[in-house]
């Protein structure tokens, strides 16, 4: 007798945890990968050795439905945001639990996705789909309250996500998201403008089996103003699961994830809390990314959502055991993020020496080569360091947070080739 097979489709980022995960419960893996306009920053994450074959999917989903006729397939997971449309319709083509395909574009487009929570009730942004500049502009002036935000219809984390001060800004930063590729890989050729949510930022990650949920951890999620961008990743931290904005957010959530019939398997939300209540940023059908991320939280909880993923797709009994309850925060965990102010080629990060007297420090990433090129941070990849933070006093990392920001000023990166 075999053993059940699994699918991943695009197993990058947090995707590359699965594998580990279900060969412990004795699933063979099976990758595939979407198509042929994935980002290199993604394709250099896969693990040739997680997996038994790579297929690729050529746009016919009846020959790759057909590729996997002769397996015992239980389940297909998204490895990453690219990957979400793909895995709902060939769970539902292979009959294992998912999410239905005819709803898929509710998750995966950022305009369906709000407009439908808003008929569902939920609090969210004003929001208008635009496809030229003038649409975008004439909004923008009829809106009449500024900040108004504008970014892409389909990507992940802040890319191309612009806020903007003036008709004039908004009509640039569309110019700019239209004659570009999202982080998948894919042409932007419309753009979604929005009014902007005031307010503290929070991540809900979540994991659902038949339409039940389960809350995995909630994130307080601070950005910085620098390079002329509001939105410069500071840092995520770990919350205590309960609480008077933890408590509305999770009530929040729930609706939100069944508006958008998230039923099974991953969810990764970006929540505002406004003067009127919690709003949606967007909410993804997958885990959480990047996978270093997720895992320094889970020094703080205990479980990796990637992990519980996993269970709710394979194993009822232990989705059952966890429903209902609240996750455990045994630590206080953070991840910080160390932007560049400067371009050229980095000779040095002096700072990563001092790191290591932090009593809370897990560990850090470099994310350039040194030798190699970087640029001004406006996104997550285009950071120069990812620190861990882990410890048992949340007052010991909130002071080498601080810490942190003093040898950022002290310890800038060395340039050999200034831009």
């Amino acid at each position: 007798m075999t053993n059940p097979t699994a699918v991943v489709v695009d197993p990058y980022s947090t995707g590359v945890l699965f594998a580990d995960y279900l060969k412990a419960r004795g699933y063979r893996t099976l990758a595939v990968r979407s198509g042929p306009d994935l980002v290199d920053s993604l394709l250099r994450t896969y693990r040739a050795g997680d997996f038994e074959s790579l297929t690729d999917h050529t746009g016919d989903l009846d020959a790759l439905a057909a590729r996997f006729a002769g397996e015992d397939v239980r389940c297909v997971l998204p490895g990453n945001e690219s990957a979400v449309e793909l895995a709902d319709a060939l769970g539902a083509r292979l009959g294992v639990r998912g999410n239905d395909p005819a709803t898929t574009k509710i998750r995966r487009n950022k305009y369906e996705m709000i407009e439908r929570i808003t008929a569902a009730g939920l609090h969210a942004a004003k929001q208008k789909l635009v496809a030229t500049e003038d649409e975008a502009g004439a909004w923008a002036a009829a809106h009449g309250r500024w900040p108004v935000v504008i970014k892409p219809l389909d990507s992940a984390s802040t890319d191309n996500v612009h806020v903007c001060d003036s008709e004039a800004e908004v009509r640039a930063r569309f110019q700019q998201i239209v004659h570009s590729r999202n982080l998948c890989g894919l042409p932007n050729t419309r753009a979604l403008i929005q009014s902007y949510l005031d307010g503290l930022e929070y991540v809900v990650n979540t994991v659902s089996r038949d339409g039940r949920h389960y809350i995995c951890d909630i994130l307080e999620s601070r950005k910085r103003s620098l390079n002329g961008s509001p939105l410069i990743y500071d840092f995520y931290r770990l919350l205590p699961p309960t609480g008077e904005v933890q408590d509305q957010l999770s009530r929040y959530i729930v609706g939100v994830l069944d508006a958008l019939e998230i039923r099974n398997g991953g969810g990764h939300a970006e929540i505002r809390m406004t003067a009127d209540g919690p709003a949606l940023v967007e909410i993804a059908a997958r885990a959480m990314g990047p996978l270093d991320s997720t895992t320094t939280i889970a020094h703080g909880t205990g479980h990796d959502q990637a992990e519980l993923i996993v269970d709710a797709l394979t194993d009822g009994a232990k989705f059952d055991s966890l429903y209902g309850q609240t996750y455990r925060m045994d630590k206080h965990a953070m991840v910080v993020y160390l932007p560049s102010t400067v371009e050229g080629v980095l000779g040095d990060l002096p700072i990563l020496e001092h790191l290591k007297a932090l009593p809370s420090l897990l560990n850090y990433q470099l994310l350039p080569k040194l030798g190699g090129p970087i640029q001004r941070t406006m996104d997550l990849t285009s950071v120069l360091a990812k620190i861990y933070l882990v410890h048992a006093d949340g007052a010991q990392v909130d002071a080498d947070y601080a810490k942190i920001r003093e040898l950022e000023e002290a310890y800038p990166p060395k340039v050999l080739q200034p831009a």
